[in-house]
């Protein structure tokens, strides 16, 4: 688990950020359903789920995005030092939620030694 703390005045942000968006999806459920019946509590809680989940996905591989891209194209393996290139592998990630998100994983394999690893999540160790 990361140790890493957000300062509350930006956590504070991205909440107004998050709610703003939670408003324009309500705003397009409006317009979708017009002079429609109410819809019951149940299905917009079961909305405002699906659209936490895509907010959730779109975090989620944004962010490994931006990791994945801070690598590099080539990292030494940790056993022999030769240069490898950084290949991606395509797998589902299942989040603490439960909520299963495609991951771009970043892969290494060594031609010499014949080791797969990943490159370090510290690109600075490797420079």
């Amino acid at each position: 688990m990361s140790t890493f703390a957000f300062p509350p005045e930006f956590l504070r942000q991205v909440h107004e950020l998050a709610l703003r968006w939670g408003k324009h999806a309500a705003e397009r459920v409006a317009q979708e359903i017009g002079t429609q019946p109410q819809i019951d509590f149940m299905t917009i809680e079961q909305f405002a789920a699906f659209v936490a989940a895509g907010v959730t996905e779109g975090t989620v591989a944004t962010l490994i995005d931006k990791q994945n891209q801070a690598l590099g194209n080539e990292h030494p393996c940790p056993e022999c030092g030769t240069s490898c290139p950084v290949q991606h592998h395509d797998r589902p990630l299942t989040l603490e939620t439960g909520q299963v998100v495609p991951l771009h994983e970043p892969i290494c394999h060594c031609p010499k030694c014949r080791r797969d690893f990943f490159p370090p999540a510290d690109t600075t160790a490797t420079r």
